[in-house]
């Protein structure tokens, strides 16, 4: 069974606590997760240059087509031309998803249960200070100084985030906007109070509406683990 160490409110592992099985325990494949960082990761192209046809100027013939003795221009727009248009020049495009809602669940399952083998996930009842200095001392119990930490609750309420925010490598983030891209690269990830409890549930309403099949890679399709 899958087990998460429990942080106590003195910083200290204070005993351990059952996985789902079907979020913290799924085989993970290293070349899907790093094919849907990518996804994450892609952003829209946005640098642009001008054609000739988008410069401005240049409707008049410079000079004349003979007796000048210099070469034949018929615009200043020219590619040619200095401050003239560019040839095959960048131009905005936006980016193509080609990550489903499936594959993106896929994706933050095998990367839970990849930081679970690598007994990354913690899980702890309240996370509440009312001092900066108290919620170092808590880190500092369990976790090394500069390590990326990540808080999952099920709500960023603002008592809990104002002791933590001015820490390094701290990040905070609401249980249903879990991705594999907040998670994937961290040191710990801690599960605070009802969020464990909102990730399991709601990965378990999403497999019971279609068990036996999921897209995994390239259009390939493989069956869920679930939970025995």
């Amino acid at each position: 069974m899958n087990k998460a160490k429990i942080i106590g409110s003195d910083g200290k592992i204070a005993g351990t606590i059952e996985l789902a099985e079907n979020v913290f325990g799924v085989i993970y494949r290293k070349e899907f997760m790093n094919e849907a960082m990518k996804e994450y990761l892609r952003k829209d192209f946005k640098a642009s240059t001008k054609t000739k046809a988008e410069v401005s100027g240049g409707g008049k013939k410079p000079w004349r087509q003979k007796g000048t003795g210099r070469a034949r221009a018929g615009s200043i727009r020219s590619p040619l031309w200095k401050g003239g248009g560019i040839i095959f020049g960048p131009k905005p495009r936006k980016k193509e998803n080609t990550l489903t809602k499936k594959k993106k669940q896929l994706a933050l399952r095998q990367a839970l249960s990849y930081l679970n083998s690598e007994n990354k996930i913690f899980f702890t009842e309240n996370a509440g200070f009312s001092k900066t200095k108290e919620a170092c001392s808590w880190l500092r119990e369990s976790f090394k100084e500069g390590n990326k930490v990540l808080l999952v609750a099920e709500k960023l309420e603002r008592n809990f985030l104002l002791p933590f925010r001015n820490i390094p490598g701290i990040s905070f983030i609401r249980a249903r906007d879990l991705n594999i891209k907040e998670v994937l690269y961290k040191d710990a990830v801690i599960f605070v109070g009802k969020a464990l409890d909102e990730i399991s549930r709601a990965f378990e309403k999403q497999i019971k509406i279609n068990p036996s099949t999921t897209p995994f890679d390239k259009g390939e399709k493989r069956g869920i683990e679930n939970a025995s």
